[in-house]
């Protein structure tokens, strides 16, 4: 599986508070052989918290990406989310049924994305490792902060990813500051203190 190309926009964030936007704007029915094949939603992710974003973003800026789902994948996050924060109040998921027809994913898409939007506008539900996960944060990446990483679905996974931004946020401004006051082989000559 592949990274989602994450891009900046120009959308303004309907859920502020939250910093993130969910939407199922679309599907897409991917044939396989022999008359096989299942269908993904399409999972717009408009935010501008820093878990989605690369070095190359700055703190300001919106980004959005795509996020391809089976009704599979949907049904798992959504027990997780449902078995985790029970008083959350989501729609029901819809029905599974043997043969999935037009009408069946029209409707399909219509509940997720009443349920991502729900997810969205809640505070806990939009910070939590459960929806991390979901969405495909860059979990596997190498920790900068040189700590053990948690497991995804701990509760301490959001503490350590905010650690780990912040602990690569204080490295580029230090760099950044070090590379304008003067060179390294001035530095190592002891022109200038070293300060932690």
């Amino acid at each position: 599986m592949h990274s989602p190309a994450v891009l900046v926009t120009s959308r303004r964030l309907q859920n502020a508070h939250t910093g993130l936007d969910l939407t199922v704007p679309q599907h897409q029915e991917v044939r396989g052989k022999m008359m096989s094949g299942h269908v993904e939603y399409q999972i717009l992710v408009v935010t501008r918290l820093a878990a989605f974003k690369s070095a190359k973003h700055r703190p300001e800026d919106v980004v959005q990406f795509l996020v391809s789902k089976k009704y599979s994948e949907i049904e798992e996050f959504y027990q997780k989310l449902s078995s985790r924060y029970a008083a959350a109040s989501l729609p029901p998921l819809p029905r599974k049924v043997l043969f999935v027809g037009e009408s069946d994913i029209r409707e399909r898409r219509a509940v997720f994305n009443e349920i991502l939007r729900c997810v969205s506008k809640d505070a806990e539900l939009a910070g939590s490792p459960e929806l991390l996960e979901f969405l495909g944060t860059r979990g596997s990446a190498p920790c900068p902060s040189g700590l053990p990483r948690p497991e995804l679905g701990s509760a301490a996974l959001w503490e350590h990813v905010h650690s780990c931004l912040c602990s690569l946020e204080v490295s580029a401004r230090l760099v950044r500051q070090v590379a304008s006051l003067t060179s390294l082989a001035g530095w190592a000559e002891g022109g200038l203190p070293l300060r932690a």
